[in-house]
């Protein structure tokens, strides 16, 4: 970015800071985006990601020939989900109430 359109974009950030130092503060500290998914979002994507190391791990096992890492990477494809969907009905009645 050439510097004479950074030195504008500092000006604009600093007459924002001076206009409205509430709105202001908010931008400088975006949360991450982490924080800003749903519960639902972020089990999914665990879920989602839990079941393909488990595949991942099958894989690599059938490719080494290796029984303990198909049966490892199986009951984590299988299990591993499992626990997820367990823990979201076990909560799911803080979820509603906050979300």
């Amino acid at each position: 970015m050439p510097e004479d359109e950074q030195r504008e974009l500092d000006g604009i950030e600093h007459r924002l800071a001076e206009d409205d130092p509430t709105f202001a503060a908010k931008l400088a500290t975006t949360p991450p985006l982490y924080r800003r998914l749903p519960p639902r979002v972020l089990r999914l994507i665990s879920l989602l990601l839990i079941y393909v190391v488990g595949l991942v791990v099958v894989i690599t096992g059938v490719s080494l020939s290796s029984n303990v890492l198909i049966a490892l990477g199986w009951a984590v494809a299988a299990f591993g989900p499992v626990a997820i969907v367990v823990q979201a009905w076990r909560t799911r009645g803080s979820d509603e109430s906050s979300g």
